[in-house]
């Protein structure tokens, strides 16, 4: 009888308050898991958003640098304005461009259309001294940000600060010993699916034109199609 009853109390079970600690601990290891498993879904999401953007970026700019590096005449961008392209100076450049061997003029904007604050990249183009001839402009990059806190004047532009750099400027830091047109290029977009909290991503780089002067002949490509 001694032994059954001792064998009773031996397999007794867990008591309320292990219970409940056992719960407790059980509940803040799930919320880790859970924590992390949505962060790292975050992360996923931002990361997808990025590489999309990127990718429209560098297209984009990879036609700007084939149109440059076959191009005589390269405007400058800081002369462009509302009556050229429908944005300000330096969101605009003009290019006399013979890509393919055709003799074209083309034209690149970045511009806020809707003012939500996400711009397009757009593209056009036009036969030399026939306006009439000028393509609808098209779009080639989307979700471009940031435009409104750029600088407006050329003194605002700092070589050595990225932050200051607007879409087109002509890089006088990269002239080298010749002559040379050295333009940056600065994309910066952000995906609308990415998160609020997440940053722009920038893409940047300098496209060379021939060795030609900016502006040089006065006459190719200075007659524009309206905005």
């Amino acid at each position: 009888m001694r032994s059954s009853l001792r064998r009773r109390t031996d397999d007794s079970g867990m008591t309320l308050t292990e219970l409940l600690i056992g719960m407790v601990i059980f509940g803040i290891l799930m919320a880790i898991v859970f924590s992390v498993l949505i962060a790292i879904t975050y992360q996923s999401k931002d990361t997808v958003a990025t590489v999309r953007a990127v990718q429209e970026a560098r297209l984009g700019v990879s036609q700007i640098d084939r149109q440059v590096r076959s191009g005589n005449v390269i405007l400058d961008p800081s002369q462009e304005s509302m009556a050229t392209a429908g944005v300000g100076p330096f969101f605009s450049m003009r290019i006399n461009t013979q890509e393919d061997g055709l003799d074209m003029c083309v034209q690149w904007r970045v511009i806020d259309q809707e003012g939500d604050g996400f711009g397009d990249l757009q593209f056009r183009k036009w036969e030399p001294g026939n306006v009439l001839s000028a393509t609808d402009w098209g779009v080639v990059a989307r979700n471009l940000v940031q435009m409104d806190v750029l600088p407006a004047t050329e003194s605002d532009i700092d070589p050595a600060d990225p932050t200051t750099w607007p879409p087109f400027w002509v890089d006088t830091t990269s002239t080298g010993t010749t002559t040379a047109q050295f333009v940056r290029v600065t994309l910066r977009l952000k995906d609308p699916e990415a998160r609020e909290q997440s940053k722009p991503v920038a893409v940047s780089t300098v496209v060379t034109g021939r060795n030609s002067v900016i502006g040089y002949p006065a006459t190719k490509c200075q007659a524009y199609p309206a905005p």
